[in-house]
C-alpha cells in the first residue's frame, strides 16, 4: 500500500510539473518553430521508441537490481523507473492532442504539445543516465574499462607541483574593501 502510495505521488508530481517543464524552451525545442507537421510526427514516433527502449533498459536495471538484493539499490531504479512511465504516459497522451490539433490546424497547440514531448525525452534520458548511476559498479556493462591514474604515472613534464607559493609570486595584495561593507 506504501509503495502504490509513493508510486501515485510521483506520477501526480510528474503530471501537476510536466506542463510546467514544457513550458521551458533550449535549442532542441526551438526546432518547433520551422518544424512541420511530417516531420514533427517523425519525430515524436522516434522519441517515444527511444523512451520505449530507455523504459525497457531502466527494467532490466530494475531486475539486475533486485538480483543484487540491494533495497537502497532497488529503490533508487524503481523511483526512476516510475518517472520515466509517467514522462511515458504524458509524450502518448501529448503526441494525441498534437495530432488532433494538427488535423484542426491549431499550430500554436500542437507545437505546445510537441514540446512537452521534447522535454520529456530530454527527461527521460536523464533518468536512464540517473538510473545507472544508482547502480554503481553493479550497472557497468561489460567490456568497458576504467581508468585510474596515479602520481607514478606522471612525466616530469607535467604541471602537478603544489601551489603554496602562488600568492608570494603574484605580489598583489588585496584591497581592504568588500562590496559587502
Amino acid at each position: 500500500m506504501k509503495r502504490w502510495a509513493i508510486t501515485l505521488s510521483a506520477a501526480g508530481l510528474l503530471f501537476g510539473a510536466a506542463p510546467g517543464l514544457a513550458q521551458e524552451t533550449g535549442p532542441q525545442v526551438e526546432i518547433a518553430g520551422t518544424t512541420n507537421p511530417r516531420e514533427m510526427s517523425q519525430y515524436v514516433r522516434a522519441a517515444l521508441e527511444e523512451m520505449m527502449a530507455s523504459m525497457k533498459t531502466v527494467s532490466k536495471l530494475q531486475e539486475a537490481a533486485r538480483r543484487e538484493s540491494d533495497e537502497e539499490m532497488i529503490r533508487c531504479v524503481q523511483v526512476k523507473l516510475s518517472n520515466i512511465r509517467a514522462l511515458m504516459m504524458v509524450s502518448e497522451r501529448a503526441n494525441g492532442a498534437m495530432k488532433e490539433a494538427q488535423s484542426s490546424s491549431n499550430s500554436q497547440r500542437s507545437e505546445h504539445e510537441f514540446r512537452k514531448i521534447v522535454v520529456s525525452l530530454a527527461k527521460v534520458r536523464q533518468f536512464v543516465a540517473e538510473a545507472d548511476a544508482c547502480m554503481g559498479d553493479a550497472g557497468s556493462a561489460p567490456g568497458t574499462s576504467d581508468v585510474q591514474v596515479s602520481q607514478a604515472g606522471l612525466t616530469e613534464g607535467d604541471d602537478s607541483q603544489a601551489l603554496d607559493d602562488y600568492f608570494l609570486v603574484v605580489g598583489v595584495d588585496p584591497a581592504d574593501v568588500s562590496p559587502f561593507n
